[in-house]
Parts: C-alpha cells; sequence; structure tokens
C-alpha cells in the first residue's frame, strides 16, 4: 500500500503542478493542506482513473475521496481488485 500512496502523491503533484516533492504530500486532510477545490480536485480524480486504467463512479465522487491517502489508496485497490464481468472495469460499491 505505501508504494501505492507514493505513486498518488507523485500524482498529486503532477495534477497540482505543485512545486514540491511528493514526499512532502501529507497522508490526510489534503484538501485544506493543499488548498484543493473542486476543480483541481476532479483534474486529481481524471488523472487518478487514466493513469490507474479505472473508472470512478459518480456516486463516490466526494471530499472524503480525496482527503485522504488511505481512502483514495483502498478505492483504487478495490476497483483493482474486482474486475466486473461486462466491461471490464472495476466495480465497487460506495466507499463513502
Amino acid at each position: 500500500m505505501t508504494d501505492l500512496k507514493n505513486e498518488l502523491r507523485s500524482l498529486i503533484v503532477e495534477a497540482l503542478r505543485l512545486n514540491q516533492p511528493p514526499e512532502s504530500i501529507p497522508e490526510n486532510n489534503l484538501t485544506a493542506t493543499l488548498g484543493l477545490d473542486s476543480i483541481n480536485s476532479l483534474e486529481l480524480l481524471i488523472l487518478v482513473e487514466d493513469h490507474f486504467k479505472i473508472r470512478i463512479n459518480d456516486e463516490d465522487l466526494s471530499v472524503a475521496l480525496v482527503d485522504s491517502l488511505d481512502v483514495l489508496s483502498n478505492y483504487i485497490t478495490g476497483k483493482l481488485l474486482l474486475p466486473s464481468q461486462d466491461s471490464g472495469e472495476a466495480e465497487v460499491g460506495a466507499i463513502i
């Protein structure tokens, strides 16, 4: 899971065009710490979808999903481990 969190930290730096090292990204409270708004939160989630080849369900879009590396990494892991039979994409229930 740590590798996934480190990968997410790098994606956050890339998506938000931050001038700081990925290891400086905290585990929690990302929206307040990084000043995430709805637009750059969506940009981040789109990058996550593209990078991990997953689809984030509309009903799962929430501040909680982008506010914690634990929540986001668990969501991604669930999507990668539970492939859907009909679309080739992973499907899990809402976690938030």
